[in-house]
């Protein structure tokens, strides 16, 4: 089975490896122009290669000597972070959420019916939309808490830009393959993300990033049941909400 991120990896890492400015395409120039923020020499050679670490930044364009960290995605649901549940409660933890906000989370993500007192039915599993049906206002509660500017900001630095392992941030997110993609650079990610705070989702949620297991195992019958541990962020139309955030740029740069 063809696995398309590694592919992609490679299609862009030999799309601007050892490529001179003038030998890439109207789309890749304009993506180099912004990426470095200044005039390109056309007689200095690009350099690309894969990054080799488990991180956000999946692969490196080098210009002179400036370096930057490129994430690539290439579908439009995009699953953008995984890491264990009770990393992700610490995590909570320490950015400042009470642990009854968290168990909101908690208690969403392991599904457990609850008895008439609020307890958990330890035998008896929901789906997400079973959930929701019996215990939206426990996600709405939730979802509040987390949706205010200091905490979104921190969770898009984890969620996309740099992640739990690494002190360097990407210099852009890529979405699409070398014929056809779009990108957004890291300052931007943040107003983009922002922008869309006040969207209202059954589902917990940060402004447009959606958290759920990465699967429920409700049968516990699955090879994967340690999926049932783990907490994925997804986000979904990734494509078009940066094509409508740069687009919304442009326009208000236009009537300034």
């Amino acid at each position: 089975m063809i696995n398309y991120g590694y592919q992609n990896e490679k299609d862009f890492i030999l799309l601007f490896n050892d490529q001179c400015y003038l030998d890439l395409d109207k789309n890749s120039r304009a993506f180099i122009n912004d990426l470095f923020d200044e005039e390109i020499d056309s007689n200095v050679k690009l350099i690309a290669w894969k990054n080799k670490m488990n991180q956000k930044t999946d692969i490196f364009i080098k210009y002179k000597n400036h370096v930057k960290g490129i994430s690539l995605k290439c579908g439009n649901s995009n699953s953008i972070h995984c890491e264990q549940v009770q990393e992700f409660r610490r995590y909570l933890e320490k950015i400042g959420i009470k642990k009854n906000i968290i168990n909101k989370y908690l208690s969403y993500h392991y599904g457990y019916k609850k008895d008439e007192n609020g307890n958990n039915i330890f035998s008896e599993l929901l789906s997400s939309e079973e959930y929701k049906k019996f215990y939206q206002r426990e996600l709405d509660i939730f979802n509040k808490e987390i949706n205010k500017t200091k905490l979104i900001v921190s969770m898009v630095d984890r969620f996309i830009i740099r992640g739990r392992n690494s002190d360097y941030d990407i210099g852009a997110l890529i979405c699409g393959t070398i014929d056809d993609y779009v990108w957004i650079k890291k300052y931007e990610l943040h107003d983009l993300i922002l922008s869309k705070r006040c969207l209202e989702y059954t589902s917990p949620h940060i402004a447009c990033l959606t958290i759920d297991p990465k699967k429920r195992n409700l049968k516990r019958d699955s090879k994967n049941f340690k999926d049932r541990y783990l907490i994925c962020v997804r986000w979904n139309f990734i494509r078009e909400s940066i094509i409508d955030f740069k687009n919304n740029l442009k326009t208000r740069h236009d009537e300034g």
